[in-house]
């Protein structure tokens, strides 16, 4: 696991969701049905810059990936960013990456939107994720 990028008191979390790998996309496909209709909702446009944080398997960011975003899916667990790189389909050009969402390795305003699918209700400093979220999301 790359632990320089994960916050020290997050190490036991990410080894536990490390645990999960590429099983955890059948957790995914079970709420795959409230995935979607949110994906439809969000209306990515070609282009448009999406990070999906804590991105599992990368369930979510593969649907807004079809939809022409450029899209950089994150999450705590090595084992299920290496599951998505896996399940991403082919043409699907997602850069998957290991990082905490409490310190997200972005600059400010890098990102026309923000998504997270049930991942970031996980974090141990909720404060800490959102004022990252809201601070690498484009101001508007």
């Amino acid at each position: 696991m790359t632990t320089e990028v994960i916050q020290p008191h997050n190490t036991k979390v990410a080894a536990t969701w490390n645990a999960g790998g590429r099983s955890y996309e059948g957790v995914s496909a079970t709420i795959a049905d409230s995935i979607e209709p949110c994906v439809i909702r969000l209306a990515p446009k070609p282009g448009e810059r999406v990070l999906d944080v804590a991105t599992g398997t990368g369930w979510a960011a593969r649907r807004v990936s079809t939809r022409g975003a450029k899209v950089v899916g994150i999450d705590l667990g090595a084992d299920l960013i290496e599951a998505a790189k896996v399940l991403a389909e082919a043409g699907l050009t997602i850069d998957f990456r290991v990082g905490d969402a409490e310190k997200l390795p972005f600059e400010d305003g890098s990102f026309d939107v923000v998504i997270s699918t049930c991942g970031v209700m996980f974090v141990s400093r909720p404060e800490a994720a959102a004022a990252e979220l809201a601070r690498v999301c484009r101001k508007g």
